[in-house]
């Protein structure tokens, strides 16, 4: 059975861009390791925010399934993302516009019973954070775009050795104590230790700010 959110995404809300452009997006997802064909910036938003760039996810399959058990006829665990976390159980993403499903509390049970955890997300999750959305979009596509880029063992070392003294800092410390490397590559190496949940990254406006805060995440 397929799965389709209730209303249509409303553009203005997550990314800017106007309703004539559509809101279907491809996009190349460096922790999954393949490109997502996402119908709806709701989607978007829920891979830049939950998944692609959470410490506690580990991977993720972006592709509507369900699921229905013999011993439970009357429940059907629809979701959009099934969800691969470091720790606990395998997750099911579902997406909506609002509110819970009116038998979202027996899914949730259900899904225990089988070792899942059901979720479900909708604009009261996503709005708050609405303003990450676009910053977020431009580090995937830095990210996609020098995946295969080759960066030095001793850059790598080097970066590895600082976060890990530290423990905290800013982006315009971290430029400085690499300094000796190529500022593009080390941009990259920044980028890659956050999707790889080395660090987490703490910014006001743009993710490349010098004024970018890192922690180094203890996990």
């Amino acid at each position: 059975m397929g799965v389709v959110m209730p209303r249509n995404s409303r553009t203005s809300y997550f990314t800017k861009r106007g309703k004539h452009f559509g809101n279907l997006w491809a996009v190349y997802s460096c922790k999954a390791k393949e490109v997502l064909l996402l119908s709806t910036d709701r989607q978007l938003a829920h891979w830049l925010l939950f998944l692609e760039f959470s410490p506690s996810i580990k991977c993720f399959s972006f592709k509507a399934g369900s699921l229905d058990f013999a011993q439970h006829p009357d429940i059907v665990l629809n979701y959009h993302v099934e969800v691969f976390p470091v720790e606990g159980e395998n997750e099911l993403h579902y997406l909506q516009v609002e509110g819970r499903s009116k038998d979202f509390e027996e899914k949730v049970l259900v899904a225990k019973r089988y070792k899942y955890k059901y979720m479900e997300f909708n604009d009261e999750d996503w709005m708050p954070k609405r303003h990450h959305i676009l910053p977020l979009l431009k580090v995937a596509s830095f990210l996609a775009g020098s995946r295969n880029l080759y960066i030095p063992d001793k850059l790598q070392e080097k970066s590895i050795n600082y976060v890990k003294s530290l423990r905290t800092g800013t982006l315009r410390g971290f430029l400085s104590a690499l300094s000796s490397f190529d500022g593009n590559l080390i941009l990259v190496v920044f980028a890659r230790l956050f999707l790889q949940r080395v660090i987490s990254v703490s910014y006001q406006v743009s993710f490349f700010s010098q004024d970018t805060e890192w922690v180094l995440n203890e996990n």
